[in-house]
């Protein structure tokens, strides 16, 4: 019965999203319970052994690590990270700032899109000296650049590659066999999808060097929910899950520290160390639509997104992974269908069995509290009609509009947005509002006279997806837009 409606949730996922593949699992009671993968009928036949790219998935399993360290005494949570790495940028803010993305670090490493161009070697992001959207303690504002300095630290502390050191003492203890830097067995391509036709553009896997503890594992849906169901303490492991980190310090990492602040949207998200925590509004059959508090993780890079949902009451957890630049949506759909096979649960005000008290965010800081925002050069002028309208971010549209002297960049339901104020530089625009790009840079890139794309951050937009006409970070496919 419960296969039965996973199923039906599975396949309504896939063809809603036009995903070439789609594989999930679930868990119950720290088990693997249920595993299938939905396919288009060209994507070859994948199998729930098949590894996907799970991008941001890697942060909590990177945190997992740099929590072994403090357990152990090497660090401190407390500590500025540059009393361990000197070299390290935004050196004043702690480790565990870095881990809540509160360091005030900007998203991106400096130059062009990492996730589809290759990351950056620790050297070059410590020469680039980037810049501070605003002090440590005072705001969440996701920054991959963060995990990188949180892998060097992993790898500085332990003499060994941050992903050798993740199997040793992470995915061998929890029997995540295929979980890896590259894949270790079976995997699929990742795509993107046109939206408006059946066609498609093969994504390129680059090497994300010192950038990889930000994103650029491979695994499967079976794997993250064994770790998502230890994560939430929930699993069968006993004290062989507490030698990999004591039930308190994934309680720890569990509490939210800071509240995930997007324009238009409720606060149902907040941020631990290195873990999602929400407020998951899932619909039961019978019961009407439940607030349920998840932890987990997603994430996205070209070709792939994914997601890991842990209901830390009940301990059920989803994760699904997809082969798509543009997604499918995320797992709560998965979720409810499973909730919907046991009996009902009385939610209390706190998790049952798991710590609710939230560590306060972490230090006052000095400066803005909002970010200093440069004063504008110039106003929305004539040349407004060059810059706004939809754009694409690979295959995925978004739509800038000038609006009251700024430009407001909007994706559809559940998209970063983002209002931008002219910035110190004429021509570029500086995010004002929260969102993913708050303090980042907008700034249009213009060929033979006219603009052909958008740097949002270092994130490229062109008119139509991946247009031709415009310097793609990592490349077309020689193929170009090809049918399915």
């Amino acid at each position: 019965m419960i296969g039965a409606e996973l199923r039906s949730v599975l396949r309504g996922l896939r063809d809603g999203g036009r995903v070439p593949a789609l594989s999930a699992a679930a868990g119950r009671g720290g088990e693997v319970v249920w595993s299938e993968v939905a396919h288009a009928p060209w994507a070859g036949t994948p199998t729930a052994e098949h590894a996907f790219r799970i991008a941001s998935i890697t942060k909590p399993m990177l945190a997992v690590a740099v929590m072994r360290l403090v357990e152990e005494g090497k660090v401190a949570l407390h500590d500025p990270i540059g009393a361990h790495l000197p070299d390290a940028p935004a050196a004043d803010a702690t480790i565990a700032e870095l881990l809540s993305h509160t360091s005030g670090l900007p998203a991106e490493p400096a130059g062009a899109w990492w996730e589809r161009a290759g990351g950056s070697t620790w050297e070059q992001i410590v020469a680039s000296r980037l810049p501070r959207l605003v002090a440590p303690g005072i705001r969440y504002h996701y920054s991959n650049v963060g995990y990188a300095v949180l892998g060097r630290l992993v790898e500085v502390a332990r003499g060994r590659a941050w992903d050798e050191v993740l199997r040793d003492e992470l995915w061998t203890p929890l029997g995540m066999t295929a979980t890896g830097r590259v894949p270790v067995g079976p995997h699929v391509r990742g795509y993107a999808v046109h939206p408006d036709a059946d066609l498609v553009h093969d994504e390129p896997v680059a090497e994300y060097l010192a950038m990889g503890p930000a994103g650029e594992l491979w695994s499967t849906p079976a794997d993250l929910v064994r770790f998502g169901v230890w994560l939430a303490g929930h699993d069968t492991l006993g004290a062989a899950g507490d030698a990999v980190l004591p039930d308190a310090a994934r309680r720890l990492m569990t509490a939210p520290r800071v509240v995930v602040d997007e324009p238009g949207a409720a606060w149902t998200g907040t941020y631990g160390l290195g873990v999602r925590i929400r407020k998951d509004l899932v619909d039961l059959p019978g019961t009407g639509t439940v607030p349920v508090r998840t932890v987990g993780h997603s994430g996205s890079v070209p070709g792939f997104t994914a997601d890991l949902r842990v209901d830390v009451e009940t301990g059920d957890a989803v994760a699904v992974v997809g082969s798509s630049t543009g997604g499918f949506g995320d797992g709560t759909g998965l979720l409810a269908a499973l909730l919907s096979a046991r009996p009902a649960v009385v939610r209390g005000p706190s998790p049952a069995g798991r710590a609710s008290a939230a560590g306060a965010q972490g230090g006052a800081g000095t400066g803005s509290a909002s970010g200093a925002v440069p004063g504008p050069e110039e106003s929305v002028g004539a040349r407004v009609l060059d810059v706004t309208g939809t754009w694409y971010w690979g295959p995925v549209p978004y739509t800038l509009r000038a609006e009251d002297g700024r430009l407001a960049l909007t994706g559809a339901a559940g998209r970063r947005s983002t209002e931008f104020a002219p910035g110190a530089t004429s021509g570029e625009w500086v995010g004002v509002t929260a969102g993913y790009w708050h303090g980042e840079i907008l700034r249009p890139v213009e060929r033979d006279g006219r603009v052909v794309a958008l740097d949002v951050g270092t994130f490229c937009l062109t008119r139509t997806p991946y247009a031709p006409d415009a310097e793609i970070p990592g490349g077309h496919d020689t193929a170009g837009w090809y049918p399915l």
